[in-house]
């Protein structure tokens, strides 16, 4: 019988690739192969290995958070590109096909007509939106968003399909000429394209859990602000305040990094001749003296208001209030219905007068800008829309009123219907109003002055109303860099913070109302009554947990009754010292390795140090020796025996040694010879489980070999005695028959050690110190924990003891059922 070279193999089945073990293999190499290959950041080599460059850039990628930069900028170039588009399609083509609808006549009345058939078109068509297609996109999203950053994640706010959606209901609810913004709406699509980039192959690892997704939408928040307003700054200072609780430093800089990529987009993309979308709200004023009367009319006017914005969100919480109290009527309604009648009102309230028609930029952009002295006739014409519908001597003042209290309780109506929504730019235009009247007030008042300009406390005003509304101090910042200019920064910020103080003492935010009235998760919320209410109280008894001695069908049973990402390990069930916590994808891993070690001990091939002696030659080929007297296999099996054995080979893939081969390539295969297979007498017939034995029949010197079959299910002695006992041979197929369930049985019930499995196989990992409390701590401090450190889970222990659980969801849902 002629000698072939052999490289030993592991079945194709497992999905590994042919490759020669040396005899050195470490433990490394046998754990790749029961193991999948970890995910690492780089290139492969064409054999399947992991290159060193792979390796060396995988490394410099975790260390400088190269994904994260990448992550953040592509949320800032393409949000900015989106949210750009998006305003252009307003401009160019909603508001524009809505002048051409109206002008189609110049009879008045059918203007009438049309403008209020446009108006419930389109928000109707809005509400269609949400209540058959998408319900997740409906209202303004910085309130879910609010939600989900306090802890509490809920995927279907984020999804990718309410991108789509929610710019399309938005596109038909604020074109429809409702008493609405765009800027809430705007940070909830930021957040979502953020959350739909996380999906996809490079920036999959970068958020490895729910908290870390969280924060890096909130870091990407900040370019909705950037979009609406140009102002960057302001937009991160307005992410932090209306969407944080508490606020990681860490998170700041990646704020700020996409806000800025965003705003260098917005300003390359709205370059000239297109720039009338965030240049016309700049002022130039000249120096201000605050050592006059002035002052206390700025302060005054922060003070109105801070009553203003309290006043709206009690108007918006009585009709809320009023339209759940009476539910049967607005169920017989429809909310198509309750739509169709908010948006007829508007169009028949706002068609009579001008004014009351423009859309909020324009309109402050003329609060901003016009004056009766100006030079520019087409601030002229601006002014005019106001001052023509009130013909007498300061008519601007009476506008500024009427626009105040109709758009005040218009916008307050139409946040309760089911459409997207924002309140911060019909606040920033109602604020404008405030402050323009104000301010012509002061200048009938002192008609001689020539240092009162009613478009300066235009300005203060806007920002006071939306800072009173949103209990946002970063309005204040948001109006300074929307106004590029900074004459007026002290009495804005003096209106701000006098306007959310006033707000703070008399109700809560607007956010806050849309947060209780959804009836969202929000832990700020939680009021603990006193010290008494401890976590013993609190706790939910019923546990489930693994112990360090364990089995398979223990946690494999475990696993289908648990929907936690981690679960408690205890010493035993009779002590239940807390050990620690392990998640339950390490626990499915670690039943997936010994599934593939089972299945690698039915193989009759050894994998031992030394049971193979390959010697790599200058063409990477191995020559393996008969060194005992020519031991051989005996041929006198038949040909289905012989296709058995190749067929049924198993495959391996692990790394050569960077010593033999400096390219990090795998050493190639060598072929194998269906009828003439060498091996060394040294073999050992022991598998990694010890399952099978040596059959020495010694009568020849020969040695027998156990050949597995496709199905695992048979194993024949293969003796050069060719006059082998039949009887012997017949209990060998029958003993072979049941294997596989004897194998399957002996692995469920095998005893796992946890901690010992932790400290031989760096894969598997024990959190030692998991978020653990005392049966005896306070409430109040338990949520301040959960605030302060996140997490949804606190383990309640006495003594060392697991007693219990506090979880974030329960203690939420039981301080709003009280």
């Amino acid at each position: 019988m002629s000698s072939s070279k052999y490289s030993k193999i592991i079945s194709s089945k497992h999905g590994y690739k042919k490759t020669r073990i040396k005899n050195n293999t470490s433990d490394s190499d046998l754990f790749n192969l029961v193991m999948p290959k970890a995910d690492v950041v780089g290139f492969k080599s064409k054999q399947g290995g992991i290159s060193r460059q792979a390796i060396s850039w995988a490394k410099f990628a975790r260390l400088n958070n190269f994904y994260i930069w990448l992550f953040l900028a592509a949320v800032g170039l393409l949000g900015s590109i989106y949210l750009v588009a998006v305003d252009l399609i307003f401009k160019y083509v909603v508001f524009s096909w809505r002048e051409a609808f109206m002008n189609l006549t110049e009879n008045y009345f059918l203007q009438y007509l049309s403008f209020i058939a446009w108006t419930v078109a389109l928000a109707t068509g809005s509400c269609f939106v949400i209540k058959k297609i998408c319900p997740a996109a409906v209202g303004s999203g910085i309130p879910d968003l609010k939600s989900i950053f306090s802890g509490f994640w809920n995927p279907f706010v984020v999804a990718p399909m309410v991108l789509l959606w929610k710019t399309i209901g938005l596109l038909l609810s604020y074109g429809s000429g409702l008493s609405i913004g765009k800027e809430g709406p705007y940070i909830h699509i930021s957040a979502t394209l953020a959350n739909t980039l996380l999906s996809i192959k490079p920036f999959k690892s970068i958020a490895q859990n729910d908290t870390q997704r969280s924060q890096l939408l909130a870091a990407c928040c900040a370019l909705g602000v950037a979009a609406t307003f140009g102002s960057p700054i302001g937009g991160v200072l307005f992410s932090i305040e209306a969407t944080g609780t508490f606020y990681l430093i860490s998170n700041y800089w990646r704020a700020f990094f996409t806000a800025t990529v965003g705003a260098v987009g917005i300003k390359i993309l709205l370059s000239n001749p297109s720039n009338d979308l965030l240049e016309s709200f700049r002022t130039h004023f000249a120096d201000l003296n605050l050592a006059s009367a002035q002052l206390i009319a700025f302060i005054i006017l922060g003070v109105l208001c801070g009553l203003l914005a309290s006043l709206f969100i009690s108007l918006y919480t009585k009709i809320y209030n009023w339209k759940k109290h009476n539910a049967e009527l607005f169920k017989k309604i429809t909310p198509f219905g309750e739509v169709i009648i908010v948006a007829a009102a508007t169009a028949i309230l706002s068609f009579p007068l001008k004014f009351l028609r423009l859309d909020h930029a324009t309109a402050v952009h003329t609060m901003f800008t016009a004056t009766p002295d100006s030079d520019n006739s087409e601030v002229l014409s601006e002014l005019a829309v106001w001052t023509d519908s009130m013909p007498f001597n300061h008519g601007i003042i009476l506008a500024c009123f009427l626009y105040v209290v109709v758009k005040l309780v218009l916008t307050a109506v139409s946040i309760t219907l089911p459409i997207p929504y924002g309140i911060y730019i019909p606040l920033f235009a109602i604020g404008s109003a405030v402050g323009r009247f104000v301010g012509e007030l002061m200048l009938v008042l002192f008609p001689n002055s020539k240092e009162i300009y009613p478009t300066g406390y235009a300005v203060v005003g806007a920002a006071a109303l939306c800072g009173g509304a949103t209990r946002t101090v970063s309005s204040a910042m948001i109006i300074l860099e929307l106004t590029n200019d900074l004459t007026y920064m002290v009495p804005v910020l003096l209106g701000v913070v006098l306007s959310c103080g006033i707000g703070n003492l008399l109700n809560h935010s607007i956010y806050d109302c849309f947060l209780k009235n959804k009836n969202l998760p929000y832990l700020p919320f939680y009021k603990a009554k006193s010290d008494s209410l401890i976590a013993r109280d609190v706790m939910k008894r019923d546990l489930y947990y693994v112990c360090q001695n364990t089995t398979l069908s223990q946690i494999s049973n475990l696993l289908k009754r648990v929907d936690e990402h981690s679960i408690p390990v205890v010493s035993s069930d009779n002590d239940l010292q807390l050990i620690g916590t392990i998640s339950t994808t390490t626990l499915e891993e670690v039943i997936a390795y010994h599934e593939r070690l089972h299945s690698y001990s039915k193989s009759p091939l050894s994998l031992s140090d030394n049971g193979i002696d390959i010697n790599d030659n200058d063409n990477n080929d191995s020559n393996i020796n008969n060194n005992n007297n020519n031991n051989n296999i005996n041929n006198n099996q038949n040909s289905n025996q012989n296709n058995s054995l190749v067929s049924e080979a198993i495959e391996m893939n692990v790394l050569s040694d960077s010593d033999n081969d400096e390219n990090n390539n795998l050493i190639p295969n060598i072929p194998i010879n269906d009828n003439n297979i060498i091996i060394q007498n040294n073999i050992r017939n022991n598998n990694i489980n010890n399952n099978f034995s040596d059959d020495n029949n010694n009568n020849n010197n020969n040695n027998n070999y156990n050949n597995n079959n496709y199905n695992n299910d048979n194993n024949y002695n293969n003796n050069n005695n060719n006059n082998n006992n039949n009887t012997n041979n017949d209990n060998n197929i029958n003993n072979n028959n049941n294997s596989n369930d004897i194998n399957e049985s002996i692995s469920e019930e095998t005893t796992i050690d946890l901690v010992q499995m932790e400290l031989q196989n760096p894969w598997v990992v024990i959190d030692s110190s998991p978020f653990q409390i005392q049966e005896t701590m306070p409430v109040r401090k338990i949520v301040f924990m959960f605030m302060m450190l996140g997490g949804n889970i606190l383990y309640v222990t006495n003594k060392g003891k697991l007693t219990g659980v506090v979880a974030k969801t329960e203690l939420v849902h039981q301080n709003n059922k009280h």
